[in-house]
């Protein structure tokens, strides 16, 4: 995919160098999040260095996406978008801290359960949607019947 057919997939998004690779991989279903070739640590949002040791070598790297929800909140009002509804409990929103690096988190909605049933704690995986007219995103759902991660440190 060229830079224009990329800026072209993203209209209204500010793309750069720094995370191209991001939203190239949203349109592959993958999650790629930068990692330091120095000293291994891995960073999101994109920049341009390392925010532990300020190395320059920076090579996005994919990640399962599997973690625990380690914030949850809900929105109760907002513009109308398909698939979200503010009624019922709101719609919830939460920060997935990834396996890959405790702090490492992304920001996403849970499917497939009520706002009201998500904890800090459930163990979730991503689950990308292709929703008709949109790109494609990565969501989360609850892995049934996993061990929350509370008691394993949850809010590290």
């Amino acid at each position: 995919m060229t830079d224009e057919e990329l800026l072209d997939a993203f209209p209204g998004v500010r793309i750069d160098a720094d995370n191209a690779a991001w939203h190239r991989g949203l349109l592959d279903h993958r999650l790629l999040v930068n990692r330091c070739d120095d000293c291994g640590r891995w960073h999101q949002p994109p920049r341009p260095l390392c925010p532990a040791c300020w190395s320059r070598s920076i090579t996005p790297t994919e990640v399962a996406g599997d973690g625990f929800v380690a914030l949850v909140t809900a929105l109760r009002q907002g513009a109308p978008q398909p698939g979200v509804d503010y009624a019922d409990g709101g719609h919830a929103l939460v920060a997935v801290e990834l396996d890959e690096q405790p702090g490492l988190r992304l920001a996403g909605t849970v499917v497939g359960t009520p706002t009201a049933g998500i904890r800090v704690g459930d163990r979730v995986r991503a689950l990308w949607r292709d929703i008709p007219g949109r790109l494609p995103r990565a969501d989360f759902e609850i892995v049934a019947g996993a061990d929350t991660a509370a008691g394993e440190g949850a809010g590290r």
